[in-house]
Formats: structure tokens, sequence, C-alpha cells
């Protein structure tokens, strides 16, 4: 595992990049040209950023070098969500946030830190990713480009504070996780470690509870996304392996099993059944998660 900061240019990514993206590149135009500037219709800065949202969100394999699937369904000119009308789409964008680790940041708080701690301060999130690099021995950390990402993705998910905007407030306002209401945040008034003087510190909260805007649909794709060809899957796993609703949506053990309930109502052959004291989804054979994704849009 590598692990992955900076590229972002500091900016958040913004409702309408995904679009200018996935077209940008269908068109077989390069970040690197001079004229991206004037087809993305952005500053130079911001080329970059959208090139490295592209790959952050899952919508661009770096690897293979193209448009992933997924981005295919959806951003297309006829894809079933391209202008991000959906909340659903939004949900599924923060899936493969965490799940692509392209910014390894969001993986590592919403899969690993989330177990450690439920309400954390920038300085214990930094302090948990130095333990990360110890612990891969990996000698590449700095501190500042961590700051970097810790500030992305503090405004990226937080909630917008319209009393105190900064002078880059577009940024704030258009950040396209806001409306999942993930994170909360709170300052405190505290003592400074080692001194007598006070500051403000502050905290935020990943609290799993119902998510009322997360579709049972989404939720089912990314089950069937993160464990391809499993027809009986353990709920425990789902609530703690990597990448499982319980961990990317928060949802707590309550909140999953209201919404893995649902998905009986759905289709038939779906069943949560309990086995000697453990739950377990069982799925039918055939159901694939693009038609599932499809049944979404169209419903």
């Amino acid at each position: 595992m590598n692990l992955r900061f900076t590229g972002h240019e500091t900016f958040v990514v913004r409702t309408f990049w995904p679009k200018k993206g996935y077209d940008f590149i269908k068109q077989g135009n390069s970040f690197s040209n001079d004229e991206a500037v004037v087809d993305l219709g952005v500053g130079k800065n911001m080329v970059a950023s959208v090139n490295y949202w592209m790959k952050a969100l899952g919508l661009f394999d770096d690897d293979k070098k193209e448009l992933t699937d997924f981005a295919k369904w959806v951003f297309a000119d006829d894809g079933y969500d391209p202008f991000l009308e959906d909340i659903g789409t939004i949900w599924l964008l923060h899936y493969y946030l965490v799940k692509t680790n392209y910014a390894s940041i969001y993986n590592l708080i919403f899969n690993e830190l989330r177990k450690e701690r439920a309400v954390f301060n920038k300085n214990q999130l930094k302090a948990f990713i130095k333990r990360k690099y110890l612990e891969l021995e990996d000698n590449s950390l700095n501190l500042n480009t961590v700051d970097k990402d810790i500030s992305v993705f503090t405004r990226l998910y937080g909630k917008v504070d319209y009393q105190n905007l900064s002078k880059d407030f577009e940024d704030e306002i258009n950040s396209l996780m806001i409306e999942l209401e993930l994170i909360s945040t709170t300052v405190e008034d505290e003592i400074k470690e080692g001194t007598n003087k006070r500051e403000k510190v502050e905290w935020f909260h990943l609290h799993g509870e119902n998510r009322n805007s997360l579709p049972s649909r989404v939720l089912l794709y990314s089950i069937l996304d993160n464990f391809p060809g499993a027809r009986n899957i353990a709920v425990k796993r789902l609530e703690v392996e990597p990448n499982s609703p319980g961990l990317v949506f928060l949802l707590n053990k309550d909140s999953l099993y209201k919404k893995l309930k649902e998905f009986e109502s759905l289709y038939p052959g779906i069943v949560l059944s309990e086995t000697a004291g453990n739950l377990v989804l069982v799925l039918p054979e055939g159901l694939e998660k693009e038609e599932v994704l499809k049944d979404y849009y169209a419903n």
C-alpha cells in the first residue's frame, strides 16, 4: 500500500468538475496541453486539480489510462446523471473516493481511523497519518503536504459557515460532498499543551447514524462492487471490512440492519437471514451491479 497525498492543488472537487473532466477526456484532450485551460474553462492550477479528482473519484483509471465503466454509465451525455442532480450519484462518488484510494486520506479516515475514534482534531489526524507512514516504513512523509490534504478534506465534507466565508467562498459552497452531511464539527476552547494559554480547537465528528438520503440501491450497488461474486455475506463483514457500507457510509449496526432489510422488497431472492446467531445477507444468483444502478436511476 502506497500512501498518496497532494495533487489537488488545494482545490476541493466542485460539483461541475466530473462532467467537465469526463467530456474533456472523452474528446481525446490532454491535461498537460496548454489548451486545457481554455477547453476546461478553469485556471491553470485547477486543470491539474480536475485531473487529480477524476482519478481520485474512480472516474479515470490511471493504470489503464481510460475512463471507467462507472464514469461512462453516469457522465456520458446520455448517462444516468451527468450533471449531478441526484444525491445518489454523490453517495457513489464518495464510495469510490474511499475505495479507489488514489487520495489516501479518505481511505485512511473512513476505513481505519473510524475504527479507533469517531471524534478527532487535526493534530490527532496528523499523528494517525504519521503512524501509518511508520508502519509502512515509508520515509516520504511531508507534514506540510498532509496539512493541505487535511484542509481539503475538511472543506470537502464540512458544513459551510455562511457567516464566516473566506475569500475563496466559491470553493466552499460548490464542494461536492457537503450535502452528504457525513461530518459535523465543534470548536472547543482548550488549554494549549505544555502552556497556560488557551486556544480554539476544531473537532470533527464521524457519527454512525441513519442516512436518510442514502438510497438503498446505491448501498446495494456498493456491496456488489466491493464483494464481487459473493452470494452469502456475513453482516459483520458489511460493518467492518475495508470499503464496507458500515465504514464508508458511517452506518452504525442498527442503521445498517434497517438498510439491508429494505433490500428484501427490492429484488426477489435477497434475504437477511440468521444462522446460529449470525446475520447473513443472501444475494440471488445473477444479480449484477449494473442492473441495480440502472434500476436506481429508472426509479
